[in-house]
């Protein structure tokens, strides 16, 4: 009995490890009714979450190096957030032809503000 307890709970942990990617959708519906203004802050808040990405991709190597001394089990091995990343990528490239489509501005990466 106690084998089957510790083999159940050695199995859930293991799903904890990584989390599901969660990719955008490259077109949606209310495309044709986005304004220049609506494409461009769409557009920075992808460059944004394209940061925190990475930023998270490089915390995810320091995370599993601890985890593999703790417990290989707890491993993160998903390529969530170069799924994700690469969606972003795809996205803004769709916005891009639309502002084009629409006489808008360029949509290019904006400095931040220091």
């Amino acid at each position: 009995m106690k084998r089957l307890i510790v083999a159940i709970g050695c199995l859930m942990l293991a799903g904890c490890g990584g989390r599901v990617a969660q990719p955008l959708q490259v077109t949606r519906d209310i495309d044709p009714s986005l304004t220049c203004d609506h494409l461009r802050a769409e557009y920075d808040n992808n460059l944004r979450r394209r940061t925190e990405l990475t930023g998270e991709s490089s915390d995810k190597v320091r995370d599993n190096l601890g985890m593999l001394l703790a417990s290989p089990l707890l491993l993160d091995l998903s390529d969530s957030q170069k799924i994700e990343a690469k969606s972003i990528v795809e996205r803004n490239l769709h916005l891009e032809d639309l502002a084009r489509q629409k006489n808008c501005p360029a949509l290019t990466a904006t400095p931040n503000p220091a």
